[in-house]
């Protein structure tokens, strides 16, 4: 049975829900889960990421993580893969990274969503979409034993179904044919949960994907965003959207309510989500209260923001407004940050002192760009790790905690930031930027972070998706660890081992 805790693995993170009898449309039309009969189910059978011989198909459009060539020597300290070989479908970019961790007697099962685009997307023309959403293009699916060691596929899935299914990997979901809805030029996946739905089969998971998807409406963005031109841009209104699936593969989108299939519209002009929804993330609280945290730039304000909103089935959504906005809350806060440096080994929780570090100098002066909010189990609590944008356009990675998914204590300080030169001889293929986060929880009260990074600094599409884990013993935040070193880089023959059956799986954090 899928779902149970091993001794030092990962953790399969609960929380599914089910709609109460909503009314849906499929899109394009083909057989999807009624999601009228999902439920809650912490025990679920979740449909294998791989074959019944228990490795994925060795085709032609199989390719291991990490193996791409560089001109020049660098560091490869953290990264999981970097860019996809020229031709693949992600060969200009990949980012936004949605990773989950599925349990089983013998093994564990890691999947990976992401975004992706070639060389010629749309997306990707005069670096537009990048200053909203970088590497936004296409959604394709990764298959892991161990969340280290990665296999991807240089082109669209086959669409295999049955036990062939379970190793079918690469681009999954491309931007929409149809062109009144809102994702026509690009997608990226925000959160990906399993629920229960008895009417597949018996206790067979179903995916809900939530993702943000841009059209081609020319938007001008204001004065104050960074990299804002005279030119208004194809690709910048963004709206949330879902899509559902029985095998995380092959998905079929939901037509929502509003005129372009979208689950909610941005803002009237003036609100703080008036020019896109970003980085939708969605949290079951409790019976009938499903919270949306999503980002956008608050025109008031002029930095990014985290807005909510709350529905009773995840279809029909009612806006909350700002949820959380770092700068305001280092400033309110009026306390100074703590010196990680001195801390540096020590397991003492900073508590309340590392709330502080506000204001137009901090890290997150300029907000939260993506976020990943997730269930803290052993706190009874609920995480945030946000890419924070600094007065510079700096991203790195910050924490925020909640004990009820409303009011947020932030840490003072980042909790990964772009690579220096301490990670490694040479330059870093992270050194410029960090961002894009993925929490997972792991046992033993230890976390991992995925997250996207970039060479240079505040512009372009994220180049690569590292693995950061936290430090055993060191500095906690409410019980959270606060200290992360990247992983080693994954080797191609690495790789092979972990899909072999003499392989076996990695003993890690």
């Amino acid at each position: 049975m899928l779902g149970l805790r091993q001794p030092g693995a990962c953790r399969h993170q609960a929380g599914a829900w089910g709609p109460a009898g909503a009314a849906w449309r499929a899109h394009p039309a083909r057989r999807a889960p009624n999601p009228a009969t999902c439920r809650p189910e912490t025990r679920t059978l979740l449909p294998s990421p791989y074959a019944a011989s228990g490795s994925p198909r060795t085709s032609s459009s199989i390719a291991a993580a990490s193996t791409s060539a560089e001109a020049a020597p660098v560091s490869k300290q953290g990264q999981v893969f970097s860019l996809g070989e020229p031709g693949s479908w992600d060969e200009a970019a990949v980012g936004s990274p949605v990773v989950r961790c599925y349990l089983g007697d013998d093994e564990q099962r890691w999947v990976m969503w992401y975004s992706g685009r070639k060389a010629d997307s749309p997306a990707g023309a005069n670096g537009g979409v990048d200053a909203v959403a970088p590497s936004s293009g296409s959604v394709g699916v990764a298959i892991s034993r161990d969340g280290v060691h990665w296999f991807r596929g240089t082109d669209a899935i086959e669409g295999s179904r049955g036990p062939d299914a379970a190793s079918d990997v690469g681009q999954t979901i491309t931007p929409n044919g149809d062109w009144w809805w809102f994702d026509t030029c690009h997608l990226a996946p925000g959160d990906v949960q399993v629920l229960s739905n008895s009417s597949v089969s018996s206790g067979v998971g179903v995916y809900w994907m939530f993702y943000a998807g841009g059209d081609y409406e020319p938007v001008q963005l204001p004065e104050g965003f960074p990299g804002a031109g005279a030119e208004a841009v194809e690709g910048m209104r963004t709206r949330p959207g879902l899509a559902m699936s029985q095998d995380g593969r092959n998905w079929a989108r939901i037509e929502a309510d509003h005129h372009t299939g979208a689950l909610f519209d941005v803002g009237k002009p003036g609100e703080p989500d008036s020019l896109f929804v970003r980085s939708p993330q969605v949290m079951n609280v409790g019976p009938g209260d499903m919270r949306m945290f999503y980002t956008s730039w608050c025109p008031s304000r002029r930095r990014w923001v985290v807005l909510s909103a709350t529905s009773p089935d995840g279809f029909r959504w009612t806006k909350r407004g700002i949820v959380f906005d770092p700068a305001a809350v280092g400033a309110a806060s009026g306390t100074s940050s703590v010196d990680l440096a001195a801390a540096s080994g020590s397991s003492v929780d900073m508590g309340s002192a590392a709330s502080g570090n506000g204001g137009a100098a901090a890290f997150d002066a300029q907000g939260a760009a993506a976020i990943s909010v997730v269930r803290d189990i052993d706190n009874r609590q609920y995480l945030m790790f946000y890419e924070a944008v600094g007065a510079d356009n700096r991203r790195t990675v910050g924490l925020a905690v909640s004990k009820d998914c409303s009011n947020w204590r932030r840490y003072g300080s980042p909790v990964l930031a772009a690579a220096g030169e301490d990670e490694g001889a040479g330059e870093a293929w992270d050194g410029g930027d960090v961002g894009s986060p993925c929490g997972v929880s792991m046992t033993a009260r230890k976390w991992r972070i995925y997250y996207a990074g970039r060479s240079t600094s505040g512009s372009g599409p994220w180049q690569g998706i590292g693995l950061a884990v936290s430090v055993e013993g060191g500095p906690t935040f409410e019980g959270v660890p606060v200290e992360y070193r990247r992983r080693a880089p994954a080797t191609a023959a690495a790789v092979t081992a972990a899909f072999t059956a003499e392989g076996g799986l990695s003993d890690l954090e």
